[in-house]
């Protein structure tokens, strides 16, 4: 789901729990805390986004995900930051500790003289580029840590899909969305290990997100192993497990299959778009690899909007949040699917997108009052 660049889309689930001290943690009755939170997109004026904060408190959650836009961050120039946006973004870091939130920080689009395609800001950075983007993180980090400490920082959005990595024709579709052919991997590759190597020297202590992957794309994660070799760079793979619209007969035909819901029969591409068993592909699959750092599901939800592939109501909207906590609940443990984070995408409907928590007059909808009594003491 794209953080900066928003479109309606079927099958969003977004927790984030993340290990941070301070903040507030929910325990399931056989799983590990959960330290949930939610993506609170861009706003306007300052005031905004701390209202957003305040409601995303007023949940009782321990995170938010905060988008932070290159190309607004560095606009003309590699080294020249807008002063104006920074001081913004360190007011939001803050403003979110100040609120006992902790933060994580999703680092993409670039600036058209960093780009790949200059007129596309959704494109990612040339070659000769990337070294530009893991200073520009590195030092974005050194800016905001008097702000309060970032919890993670997740490199780029959803790079197997073609929205956000449109250097190529569709490799194959899933309703809406068109995922990106093998070969652009490598590519991907080489942004996260030049982005890790330069935050790991700077800071050694950051977490750092690799993957941001839309659905259980297995896929293109066997191609990014074999671009990465031996050394993996990444502290752990964030993952969006978004789920499909069910097709099946029936009352809930078209609608989003629940996130314990897996109708292989529709073809190839159903499992990995299925929440529980999306998760079962992932960890199978890194565990074969002999990759033990755990899932951070840095998007996952669903649009109360009673359309194909959303869940067609308020109501069934709650129902799908409730039913992924319950299996995040059992089985997020490290021997089992090793989910540390979960983020709900996201905080507030915003016209036709209805994926909120809230709704666009700031009442609460069904859903936030579910996650509200999950994440409260």
């Amino acid at each position: 789901m794209g953080p900066m660049n928003q479109k309606g889309r079927w099958g969003h689930l977004v927790l984030v729990a993340l290990a941070l001290h301070g903040c507030a943690v929910a325990k399931g009755p056989a799983g590990p805390a959960l330290l949930l939170g939610v993506h609170a997109a861009e706003t306007r004026t300052a005031a905004g986004y701390a209202a957003k904060l305040d409601r995303a408190a007023a949940l009782g959650l321990g995170a938010v995900r905060v988008p932070v836009d290159w190309a607004q961050l560095e606009p003309d120039e590699a080294g020249v930051f807008d002063p104006a946006y920074l001081e913004e973004l360190k007011r939001r870091v803050a403003d979110a500790h100040a609120r006992g939130l902790g933060v994580v920080i999703l680092f993409a689009q670039s600036p058209a003289w960093a780009s790949g395609r200059p007129e596309d800001p959704a494109y990612p950075p040339a070659p000769e580029h990337r070294a530009d983007y893991a200073r520009a993180l590195v030092r974005l980090a050194d800016e905001l840590q008097a702000a309060g400490p970032v919890r993670a920082w997740e490199v780029w959005n959803e790079p197997n899909s073609t929205e956000f990595w449109p250097a190529y024709a569709g490799r194959e579709r899933a309703g809406s969305f068109v995922l990106v052919p093998l070969e652009a991997a490598a590519e991907y590759a080489a942004l996260l290990r030049e982005a890790y190597a330069a935050m790991k020297r700077a800071h050694p202590q950051a977490v750092v997100l690799g993957g941001s992957l839309a659905a259980a794309d297995v896929a293109y994660l066997e191609a990014l192993w074999r671009a990465f070799g031996a050394d993996v760079p990444m502290d752990a793979l964030a993952l969006h497990p978004y789920t499909r619209p069910d097709e099946r007969k029936g009352p809930h035909r078209g609608y989003a299959q629940y996130p314990d819901q897996c109708n292989e029969e529709i073809d190839d591409l159903s499992p990995p778009w299925c929440f529980e068993r999306g998760l079962e592909l992932v960890r199978d699959f890194l565990r074969s690899k002999g990759f033990d750092r755990p899932l951070w599901l840095t998007e996952f939800g669903v649009s109360s909007a009673d359309a194909w592939g959303d869940a067609g109501s308020e109501a069934e909207q709650a129902k799908h949040l409730e039913i992924a906590l319950s299996i995040l609940d059992r089985r997020a443990g490290p021997d089992d699917l090793n989910v540390a984070a979960a983020i709900w995408y996201r905080l507030d409907d915003e016209g036709e997108d209805l994926f909120g928590l809230y709704r666009e007059d700031g009442t609460l909808k069904p859903a936030g009052e579910r996650l509200r009594e999950r994440a409260g003491p």
